[in-house]
């Protein structure tokens, strides 16, 4: 079989070698030559040049492919999506054709694009999470949509993703630009665990005075057990390398924190859609804060820095603590997930949704099974649950920050405990008259119960 590849960046060339590999016969493209030679030779060196096939433009790519055609898009998010998309029907695809968009697009895009590409060509999302090793052995790949071309390149798929237990960690997920959306919170419950394991490390770190090492070695035991995590095991071993004057690496990184957007539109949409995912948020704008130096608000948030206190931690209740936390950013993802296909009709599968993160992506983690029971079993982590509490409290009182941590307490909190909302309520009826439910059911205002001195108002 046949197919296309456009864009041989580190994600598109390592999938495209994956694919040869795999037995498929490639037709790929860079507007960079550069891109398209040095595939080439890293075929050749596998010897599996005779599988692929590098093409000068995308007019050429079209002639060569028998249709219906199977192209796959690697290009940065945006603009370039369009245009290539644009040059491809100039270039000849027709109906019967589909073009998947496997990059970082935004969802909405997708949707977009579905509608304006579909009397030229089906058009179908896939989100890809792996980073370049992922791309290159098995990938998790989060499909979307219902356009009969899936069915040719779906069995392809389901070869070249990664594998738990025999099963494919590809999938269709559900319906439209959905698997764009799922790929974009899996970026957000990402940018939760990142943070929220930086988190541990500066507990013990600055709280308790421990080394990289020691901390390293704190991960490593936790990583042997039911916490083994992709991100949890290479933050291990980040924090066991030394330069060679034992100085520790992680001590020359500047502290400042990139993204590419995923985390953003994730916290965006979740707002939009009425969906709390605090802990998701949190990690957020704790990239942002690492970063007030360089914002034209930069005087205004600069102040000046604070000494900070050692704490008394019990090893134990701290692994407690981070299990729930884990726990917490899947699950809030995934009612987000829940929220966006019931919003939008896409009737996402959540169970294939977590089997495509059980291996080749970023969070994939041994406790996903946890995941997956849901809030039933989150309700009987009674020792955990005492634990974050614990946790959080001592962190707070250490003097050091802990965005996730202490959103991912203030969540369970709030759901678990009473709150607070009905003051608010009752502050946003006082001034602006937007009414209030009382818990017989009652629409009503404040001035329908009580007697309110119109001095005071």
């Amino acid at each position: 079989m046949q197919v296309a590849l456009v864009g041989l960046g580190v994600m598109g060339k390592n999938l495209a070698l994956n694919l040869i590999e795999k037995g498929l016969t490639l037709v790929a493209y860079d507007k960079n030559p550069d891109a398209g030679a040095e595939l080439l030779s890293c075929a050749k060196a596998l010897g599996l040049a005779d599988r692929l096939h590098i093409v000068s433009d995308l007019n050429d790519m079209v002639r060569r492919l028998e249709p219906p055609r199977s192209i796959l898009l690697l290009v940065p998010a945006g603009e370039l999506v369009d245009k290539v998309c644009t040059e491809l029907a100039e270039a000849g695809v027709d109906c019967d054709d589909i073009i998947v968009d496997c990059g970082n697009s935004n969802y909405k895009d997708g949707i977009s694009r579905k509608l304006k590409y579909q009397n030229k060509f089906e058009f179908a999302t896939m989100g890809i999470s792996g980073g370049a090793e992922g791309a290159r052995h098995g990938p998790a790949m989060m499909a979307s949509g219902s356009e009969g071309g899936w069915e040719r390149v779906e069995p392809w798929f389901e070869k070249v993703a990664a594998s738990y237990k025999g099963e494919s960690c590809f999938a269709r997920v559900g319906q439209s630009a959905s698997g764009h959306f799922v790929k974009m919170v899996h970026n957000g419950i990402e940018y939760a665990l990142m943070q929220l394991i930086a988190e541990m490390y500066q507990l013990l770190r600055l709280g308790t005075n421990r080394s990289p090492k020691e901390v390293a070695d704190i991960f490593n035991e936790w990583s042997e057990g039911t916490l083994n995590s992709y991100l949890l095991s290479i933050s291990s071993h980040i924090l066991s390398l030394e330069t060679t004057e034992g100085e520790p690496l992680v001590d020359l990184i500047d502290n400042k924190v990139g993204a590419k957007g995923t985390g953003l539109w994730t916290a965006q949409n979740a707002l939009e859609l009425g969906i709390a995912v605090p802990s998701l948020v949190a990690a957020v704008q704790a990239r942002h804060l690492t970063n007030t130096c360089d914002t034209h608000a930069a005087k205004e948030m600069t102040y000046a820095a604070k000494a900070t206190d050692t704490v008394d931690l019990d090893l134990a209740e701290l692994k407690d603590a981070f299990t729930l936390a884990s726990l917490l950013a899947y699950r809030q993802g995934l009612a987000l997930i829940k929220g966006a296909s019931r919003a939008h009709q896409w009737k996402v599968d959540l169970s294939k949704t977590l089997q495509t993160w059980r291996a080749g992506c970023i969070i994939r983690a041994d406790y996903l099974d946890n995941v997956a029971e849901g809030v039933e079993f989150i309700d009987s982590m009674q020792r955990e649950s005492a634990a974050l509490r614990k946790v959080t409290g001592a962190a707070v009182a250490s003097g050091l920050a802990f965005p996730v941590l202490t959103a991912t307490q203030t969540y369970i909190a709030t759901l678990t405990t009473p709150s607070n909302g009905h003051l608010v309520q009752a502050q946003r009826d006082y001034f602006g008259e937007h009414g209030i439910k009382t818990h017989s059911g009652e629409i009503c205002h404040l001035t329908d119960l009580v007697e309110i001195d119109e001095k005071v108002r």
